[in-house]
């Protein structure tokens, strides 16, 4: 096996072969997708870098990650310092550290780039600079041992009529004289043709890319070809995945496409370019996506039920365990995802569980492993994230739990994150407003004594498909307005480094009645009362956690035994 040295040496010859002064291997596949699957995790294998974004920038002499703040302390514990500069996005972004360089040449894999990503680097480069396309991925000219790309039979689900979405955008092409719309991000064609697989590892998607012409015939390039024995509820002409570049290389240089500039690579795209009209847009199904249907919004609310049941259970669980057995951050992951698995409609995890004791859990998307993995101590502050797919939604859902006596720190950031967190579920704001104001309320109760957290404080949830969805979010970013029927996480948290995590995560649901956008918690499982200060809450918030509790209590009582329900009865008692 490769050392990273080796690695980063075998690459820069590369680049002296290819007359390339940089490489931007950026976090994503041909698909752009955020879990990858392993075929495509080049990142991970050069770097040991195991977060679901970032970007390296390889030169001749130097390479450089750059991450988030959810990933700040776990890259810096993952990778070598010695042969990559860790950046933070808000610190330095590759563009700022490509225009400081000033190199002569920028070599990517045009497959594996999006076209709006490039036209963005094109944009701030100085005039001279080529980029250059190289035909095959660096990396994979080195990775000997590279797993080979896994198919799945793909299946169809219950969801809104295929035909009335594929008819719409028959409408839309017709309005905008086009003749076909290329789809090219795997959940919007998992989303329009009701369909899923079992092509990645936590989201059900099928890897593929589709076009639909004005006349309404479908075409999915896949892997897979023999549709024979799946009714869908359109006509849909399967074509191998190599099939897409001829089948467009064909077209009439009159004919335009419409296509999506943030998932669309950026060779795929020039092709297009060479052949045909492009007309580049945001993705129209997106949108569409993120409204849940009456039967998306029922099917959300049921999973969380079972969900819930399944959390409360481990809680009550662990709480007892730690006492007076060796528990191990490993050992909770194991129980917890097990529990999950017995409940009906599973389908897979919606994402690696987290969970982290003590300074683990400030590691923002820390990922237990045998180096890591730590014996929890009742002393310490437990953070568990967790979720799953089922086949009627998705779950996403954080803890912080607390065994012993917690600190009156402790005590205080739980409560000050607790009410930002109901600052964001009972909030009401007029429709047209974005996630940016529910984004400060979040916060406020931190920097009310100057701290804060480096990450957004919501992400669209999808419904048994991507557990994060564009395009909502509750972010000083956030650019779109909230619409009825949207699923968004509300997250607040606070970390301190070496010590512990807190989160609390619930999914809540977007409800506009008489132009106001309102709020519904879906997510059903108790919040710590050991670490609440009743003191900190005004009579509202105190309100809010009662009724909540309520809830929790009626829905998930039945569901457990004699010795969990006195626990949690005690638990969801009214503060």
């Amino acid at each position: 096996m490769l050392s990273n040295d080796n690695k980063l040496s075998k690459i820069r010859s590369l680049l002296k072969k290819n007359d390339i002064q940089y490489y931007i291997l950026p976090h994503s596949d041909e698909y752009q997708n955020e879990f990858l699957p392993e075929y495509s995790k080049r990142l991970e294998w050069i770097s040991n870098f195991s977060g679901s974004a970032g970007d390296i920038i390889i030169g001749n002499n130097e390479a450089f990650l750059f991450v988030d703040g959810r990933y700040t302390i776990q890259a810096s514990k993952e990778v070598n310092k010695k042969n990559f500069r860790i950046y933070n996005y808000s610190d330095l972004s590759p563009i700022d550290l490509l225009k400081k360089k000033k190199p002569k040449s920028i070599g990517i894999d045009g497959n594996t780039i999006s076209y709006q990503r490039v036209a963005h680097i094109k944009k701030h480069m100085a005039k001279g600079v080529k980029i250059e396309t190289i035909d095959k991925n660096l990396i994979d000219q080195i990775w000997v041992d590279k797993p080979k790309k896994k198919k799945s039979m793909p299946f169809a689900v219950d969801g809104l009529n295929a035909l009335k979405k594929v008819n719409y955008i028959k409408k839309y092409l017709y309005n905008s004289k086009a003749d076909y719309y290329l789809i090219t991000a795997c959940d919007s064609i998992a989303w329009i043709f009701n369909i899923r697989a079992k092509d990645i590892k936590y989201s059900p998607l099928f890897l593929s890319k589709a076009l639909i012409h004005k006349s309404g015939e479908c075409y999915i390039f896949s892997d897979f070809n023999n549709s024979k024995n799946i009714k869908f509820d359109v006509d849909i002409k399967f074509k191998n995945t190599l099939e897409i570049d001829n089948f467009v290389s064909n077209l009439d240089k009159k004919e335009k496409i419409i296509c999506d500039a943030n998932t669309v690579s950026f060779s795929l795209a020039n092709i297009i370019k060479n052949k045909a009209k492009l007309k580049i847009e945001g993705d129209l199904i997106q949108l569409l996506k993120s409204k849940k249907t009456r039967l998306e919004k029922h099917g959300m609310i049921e999973c969380h039920k079972r969900d819930g049941i399944s959390l409360t259970k481990f809680i009550y669980w662990i709480k007892n365990k730690v006492k007076n057995k060796k528990i191990t951050e490993l050992d909770a992951i194991r129980y917890l995802d097990n529990k999950r698995k017995k409940n009906e409609k599973f389908f897979s995890l919606s994402f690696p569980t987290i969970a982290g004791t003590g300074s683990n859990g400030a590691i923002v998307h820390y990922r237990a492993n045998e180096k890591t993995n730590k014996t929890i101590k009742t002393s310490d502050l437990f953070l568990v994230d967790s979720g799953a797919q089922y086949l009627d939604g998705t779950t996403d859902v954080t803890r912080t739990i607390c065994f012993d006596t917690p600190s009156p720190e402790q005590i205080e950031m739980y409560t000050r994150v607790l009410k930002g967190h109901i600052a964001v579920a009972s909030s009401k704001i007029k429709y047209g407003e974005t996630g940016k104001k529910l984004d400060h309320l979040a916060r406020k109760p931190l920097k009310d004594i100057n701290c804060n957290f480096d990450h957004g404080t919501g992400h669209g949830v999808g419904c048994f498909l991507n557990v994060h969805e564009n395009p909502p979010s509750i972010s000083k970013n956030s650019k779109v307005k909230f619409e009825d029927g949207m699923i968004v996480s509300n997250e607040p948290g606070y970390y301190k480094e070496n010590h512990y995590g807190i989160r609390i995560e619930n999914l809540i649901l977007s409800n506009l009645s008489n132009g106001r956008i309102t709020f519904k918690t879906i997510t059903i499982a108790p919040f710590e009362r050991l670490l609440i200060d009743q003191t900190l809450l005004t009579v509202n918030e105190i309100g809010w956690v009662n009724r909540y509790h309520k809830r929790v209590r009626n829905i998930l009582t039945p569901s457990m035994n004699i010795n969990e329900r006195e626990w949690l009865i005690n638990q969801t008692a009214p503060l």
